[in-house]
């Protein structure tokens, strides 16, 4: 989560004012997306149709330039509005990896507070603390590449323990700390804790529960990376290859017997590579990725879960900007669940970005046992995702 939010945006400097707060350290970002969903065929119900649209104002405080100290220190907040209609999973489809933004059933709209956190980089900048209200999903089990996909539980954390554990993600954050380890460009290594509770994302809390609620524990997660070639600062195609687990003390459902109990874990291998380079700034041409990742069946919905990925940017010599994506996941539930086996997701979409600040993206997901359920028809989704920064 370090870095500053502002971007390119469509109403430019606000008159000036964006420019004057950037001299003082203080950068203001406002995001818009939305996402259409229909499901035409299958699913529990087919014909549903859904829009969600989620509104992102952050700031972000540079207290070394604003204070004039040699020391960086940064202040970063953010609300989250979601408008529009309830999820379409939950209503239509009725699978367990949201085709959308949003997996709940609650109406529409609901603010709530992301981030409010404090953090530093020191020593040289080669370690960052960080404390607050903050997103685990930001910063451990994350590729950039994943974010290709429009489905919730693939984009950014293809986490097979997320489906079961509180794993904190935007935009339901949790009080927590991470310390964060990178000499060089070459490699680092993370540790994190978060509190986390059964009734985390509660779009009735606003995103303020503030206290420790019944059935809270923490959730500690550790992962080191890698990088190769111009990631890693040399030449060679960029790649980011990661290896974490986590820990998790809060209280869930034994799956088997139906009684409380407490503590699991689960671990997660993946990556993402440059294939094949048009130029030598690598920005155009074909990515790949992969996740793979296990928790104990005991209280996991799904035990075990494998997902990848190939996108080609810039795949019309005219439009350099452009991506075009297939991505596959697939989850095997939990032996302790009998009547499931395993749901998969194929999706295939083009991002076509209209200006730096504006980008349209046509999708189609495919849900193969949706819930992991054979006697559900499998459920074709047309849908598509616009974004825009202001």
């Amino acid at each position: 989560m370090s870095g500053n939010p502002q971007a390119s945006n469509i109403l430019g400097s606000w008159g000036g004012i964006r420019d004057r707060l950037e001299l003082n350290g203080v950068s203001v970002s406002v995001s818009y997306l939305g996402q259409f969903a229909t499901n035409p065929v299958g699913g529990r119900t087919e014909g549903g149709a859904s829009w969600i649209g989620d509104w992102t104002v952050a700031t972000f405080v540079d207290f070394q330039r604003m204070l004039d100290i040699d020391q960086r220190v940064y202040f970063i907040t953010s609300t989250n509005l979601q408008t529009g209609n309830t999820g379409l999973s939950p209503n239509y489809v009725g699978n367990l990896y949201p085709v959308q933004l949003s997996s709940s059933d609650a109406p529409a709209p609901h603010p709530s507070l992301v981030h409010l956190a404090l953090g530093a980089q020191i020593f040289d900048d080669t370690t960052e603390v960080v404390g607050g209200r903050i997103l685990a999903g930001d910063d451990f089990a994350f590729l950039s590449q994943a974010c290709s996909s429009l489905n919730q539980d693939i984009c950014g954390n293809p986490l097979a323990g997320a489906s079961s554990i509180n794993f904190p993600t935007y935009p339901n954050a949790s009080w927590g700390a991470r310390l964060k380890v990178k000499p060089g460009q070459s490699w680092y290594a993370q540790a994190g804790a978060y509190l986390v509770y059964p009734d985390l994302g509660n779009p009735d809390e606003h995103g303020i529960e503030f206290g420790s609620p019944d059935g809270a524990g923490v959730l500690s997660i550790g992962e080191t990376g890698f990088n190769v070639g111009k990631r890693a600062g040399r030449p060679g195609l960029p790649g980011t290859y990661k290896f974490g687990g986590y820990y998790d003390t809060e209280r869930m459902t034994d799956l088997m017997s139906g009684t409380d109990r407490r503590n699991t874990w689960g671990v997660y291998a993946m990556g993402e590579q440059m294939l094949y380079s048009e130029n030598d700034d690598y920005s155009n041409g074909l990515w790949a990725w992969l996740a793979l990742s296990y928790a104990p069946p005991d209280v996991n919905q799904i035990e075990f879960m494998a997902a990848g990925g190939l996108t080609y940017v810039g795949p019309l010599s005219t439009r350099p900007h452009d991506a075009v994506s297939f991505v596959a996941a697939t989850g095997v539930f939990s032996d302790s669940l009998p009547d499931q086996s395993a749901e998969t997701v194929l999706e295939f979409n083009y991002r076509a970005q209209l200006l730096p600040v504006l980008y349209i993206q046509p999708d189609i997901q495919y849900v193969i046992n949706p819930d992991g359920y054979s006697n559900t028809d499998n459920a074709l989704v047309l849908g598509f995702a616009i974004g825009a920064t202001f």
